[in-house]
């Protein structure tokens, strides 16, 4: 085990060793999106809506009904931009004609 400085506080909800800006989102695209992960698919374009104004950390696992949680670093969504720009994809997103049109965003803090 690694020692550590007594004034190295334990503290509730930071990121430390990852990055200054990360920021943290739940999205519920509203369907299951396990079919929707190959090139063309749903999935696909949610990832590019988001990698528009930030970089994917991680992706969480799927609640099997659409839910997920992302974490992004230098972001500049908000949960409200967000979930405009993925129902802006519409009813009908990529190859399996995903409705993408009632997504919600909000924020997650870890």
């Amino acid at each position: 085990m690694v020692a550590r400085a007594a004034n190295n506080l334990i503290a509730f909800g930071h990121t430390n060793g990852i990055a200054e800006d990360v920021e943290m989102f739940t999205i519920d695209a509203g369907a299951t999106l396990a079919n929707e992960t190959n090139p063309g698919e749903a999935m696909d374009f949610i990832v590019r809506v988001i990698e528009e104004k930030a970089n994917i950390l991680a992706v969480g696992a799927e609640d099997t009904n659409g839910g997920f949680r992302i974490m992004l670093h230098g972001s500049k969504w908000t949960d409200t931009d967000l979930q405009t720009a993925l129902q802006a994809l519409g009813a009908s997103v990529g190859t399996n004609g995903y409705d993408a049109s009632g997504a919600t965003v909000t924020a997650f803090t870890f």
